[in-house]
């Protein structure tokens, strides 16, 4: 997705979370800085294929291009991954994600106004293939595929990459895996990820 596209979703989605975009804009530079982002033909190879996206309650998956959300890596501790792609915030495990990085993990990090303090403390430990993303106007050196939570980023990558089709495993959007003391704000952002899903062009089914 373009970011002229995503810009009137990203600003009705800023306006409901009451989030900043200077604060947003501040994180992404400090991304495009510190870490930046390796080259983007890794991606190419989601072009027509199968993308399964694992999210908190993922089961055994079956496709050959694996995408995991975040958190979710630490249901995949003991197994390699390392054709698959991370796409984080940095929250959770984050040394389970630095360590499946540096084994092979293509790992997208994603900038936002909440996560300056992460960035500074774990970006630059990203030693293998890493692309830098955020959900404003990116900055040099960071991309911005469309998404707003670590799940439905997944989709939107793979969407942008023209996958012939993603499958959901492990998600529930009105059961969230809650890390946060408000689980309010963790189900108001999973409605507008079960949302944004629907937007995308190629098909998206839950197994």
């Amino acid at each position: 997705m373009k970011f002229e596209d995503w810009k009137p979703i990203y600003e009705m989605i800023i306006n409901d979370f009451g989030y900043s975009k200077e604060k947003d804009l501040d994180a992404a530079k400090v991304l495009g800085k510190l870490r930046g982002s390796d080259d983007l033909k890794v991606l190419e190879k989601i072009n027509g294929s199968i993308v399964e996206v694992l999210g908190p309650y993922a089961e055994e998956p079956n496709e050959d291009i694996l995408m995991i959300a975040g958190a979710s890596v630490s249901r995949l501790k003991d197994k390699s991954i390392k054709n698959s792609f991370l796409v984080t915030d940095l929250d959770g495990d984050t040394a389970l994600q630095v360590e499946k990085n540096i084994e092979g993990v293509t790992t997208l990090i994603h900038a936002h106004g909440d996560n300056i303090d992460l960035i500074k403390g774990w970006s630059m430990k990203f030693k293998g293939h890493v692309i830098s993303t955020c959900q404003c106007r990116p900055p040099k050196d960071v991309y911005n595929f469309g998404g707003f939570t670590d799940g439905d980023r997944c989709v939107f990558i793979a969407d942008h990459f023209n996958a012939k089709k993603v499958i959901l495993n492990g998600w529930d959007f009105k059961k969230p895996a809650l890390k946060e003391r408000d689980g309010s704000i963790k189900k108001k952002k999973l409605q507008w990820a079960q949302k944004l899903i629907q937007i995308v062009d190629c098909p998206v089914k839950f197994k």
